[in-house]
């Protein structure tokens, strides 16, 4: 299945649900970190958001962005 395809689906089953959350980017290490060795980022009365994007979102945001590159000339390959 492509990954458009499975975005396409997951957006249509899961559209309010969390689809992304901004990890703690302040993690130095120089050697391969895996996205499950980050940290989430948590409010603090200094920072008090953390950065989320929902499934509907995430699409939405996926097909402007392969529409841009479309209208530039870009195709597979």
């Amino acid at each position: 299945m492509p990954i458009t395809d499975l975005l396409e689906q997951n957006a249509e089953k899961y559209a309010n649900e969390v689809a992304l959350v901004e990890v703690n980017p302040q993690i130095t290490e120089k050697r391969r970190v895996l996205w499950k060795d980050y940290d989430l980022i948590q409010p603090t009365s200094s920072q008090w958001y953390r950065r989320e994007i929902t499934w509907s979102v995430f699409n939405e945001k996926a097909n402007r962005f392969a529409q841009l590159l479309m209208s530039r000339g870009v195709k597979k390959g």
